[in-house]
């Protein structure tokens, strides 16, 4: 018996030791030039980032360990782009990373090039071609595909993926290819839906193959999604009819799923009444008779009672902010002029694709006493708002809520999202809480109709 013990403890001490011995993934090499800010190894898969940490002269060295091998993201915060990194335990990878500066409408953007030596460097390679091909450079413009009938599309389409699964079969790793099997077939359906987004036009192809899913599947919601679209885009509200009310009407004639159909109709009445619109209460009253989901039915009366008072006319709920110097200022303050207003972040890529278009708007209206244009930045970081503003050197007021997503500003109009542009008039009443981009082709005709009135 004795003897026994001693056996089972050797194999359970063996099994700690197996356990110790995972080797973590080592990615390491030099960034050239660098010129500071967060790098970060984002696991999403995992709900993970880990910070790497880079010498002054551009070398890093780390290692991370994962419970399977997946699709790592290499970030950087300041170049605003990143890399993609396949990691499995184990790997030894040796990165030589520089970025190429270049403009972007206006706006500095930057390009990363990497000599990647090591393992799974054919696992990058191929992910940066399947990228370009699939968002980026595809083949499949908006002129060819209004060329073809939907059997030609697909046919040609299908082809296509093909050929780029013969290259997926090249790369070493099993799991890698495993994994991109699964995303290049997952993304089949979404991408032949295009067809819908064309030229709109009939084709029995098409509405034979879009009627084949079962769309009152929860595993098919995705395409649940597309098809919402689509025939929304076939059943359109008539003149005088609340575009809200039919969308909602749409759901019950396309679903008999009724859990599919609470899915949709409560993400988008909250969605619906953040913006404050008028005819809320109509809207909030028609959605609860398709909608069966009681616990979403009272967020939505709790969101509609905090936006009822700030529909198009409505008084503005005042908050505070600071500038460059700390000093706080109100949005009262302005009145007597109407006030657009940019909320933004340093880190969000979106909002700094917007400050050229901000750039033209300030100008445009740099001489116009009726109007003020201000950014106000999320950013929790006060330093890196300032090194921005430094860089950029805006023409128009720059404030910060340092709160970020709890200040006054996010918690009164509830923006857990940005870029978001806010518009008041000149004696502080709400014009619109989701106004359009200064990128929109007819921002300064919707600006100017509303310093008319």
């Amino acid at each position: 018996m004795k003897h026994v013990l001693i056996s089972l403890l050797c194999l359970l001490s063996t099994g700690v030791l197996m356990a110790q011995e995972v080797k973590p993934a080592h990615i390491h090499g030099k960034i050239q030039d660098f010129k500071g800010g967060l790098v970060t190894m984002n696991y999403y898969a995992a709900g993970r980032s880990d910070t790497v940490v880079v010498n002054a002269d551009g070398t890093f060295d780390y290692s991370g360990t994962v419970s399977e091998p997946q699709n790592v993201l290499l970030s950087f915060e300041d170049y605003k782009c990143s890399i993609d990194l396949f990691v499995e335990n184990g790997m030894d990878a040796q990165l030589n990373i520089s970025f190429v500066q270049g403009d972007f409408e206006g706006m500095v953007i930057y390009e990363p090039e990497v000599d990647y030596q090591g393992d799974n460097a054919d696992c990058t390679a191929f992910m940066d071609g399947y990228m370009n091909w699939s968002l980026f450079k595809s083949p499949w413009t908006w002129e060819r595909l209004d060329a073809l009938s939907f059997a030609e599309y697909r046919e040609q389409y299908l082809e296509d993926v093909d050929s780029v699964k013969s290259e997926l079969v090249k790369v070493k790793s099993l799991a890698f290819k495993r994994m991109m099997m699964e995303t290049i077939d997952a993304a089949i359906p979404g991408d032949l839906f295009r067809f819908a987004w064309s030229e709109p036009r009939r084709d029995a192809d098409f509405e034979r193959w879009v009627e084949s899913f079962d769309r009152n599947d929860p595993e098919n919601m995705r395409m649940a999604s597309n098809y919402v679209r689509w025939y929304g885009r076939q059943h359109r509200a008539a003149e005088g009819e609340s575009s809200v009310i039919k969308y909602f009407a749409n759901l019950k004639e396309i679903f008999t799923n009724q859990e599919i159909i609470n899915a949709f109709a409560d993400d988008y009445v909250i969605r619906y009444l953040q913006g404050a619109p008028e005819g809320m209460a109509e809207v909030l009253a028609y959605y609860k008779t398709v909608s069966t989901n009681k616990e979403a039915h009272a967020k939505a009366d709790a969101v509609y009672e905090h936006y009822k008072d700030l529909v198009p006319g409505a008084q503005a709920i005042d908050f505070t902010m600071a500038n460059e110097k700390g000093k706080e200022f109100k949005l009262s303050d302005f009145r007597g002029k109407a006030v657009y207003i940019d909320v933004w972040a340093t880190w969000c890529g979106p909002c700094c694709a917007e400050i050229p278009h901000m750039e033209k708007l300030a100008a445009h209206y740099a001489k116009n006493k009726k109007i003020e244009l201000i950014s106000i930045s999320l950013d929790d970081d006060h330093a890196k708002w300032e090194k921005k503003l430094a860089e950029d050197k805006p023409e128009w007021k720059q404030f910060i809520c340092p709160d970020a997503f709890k200040s006054e500003l996010c918690k009164n109009y509830d923006i857990n999202g940005i870029p978001r542009f806010l518009f008041f008039d000149k004696d502080g009443k709400v014009i619109s809480l989701d106004a359009p981009r200064p990128s929109a082709d007819d921002i300064i005709e919707y600006i100017d109709k509303h310093l008319a009135e």
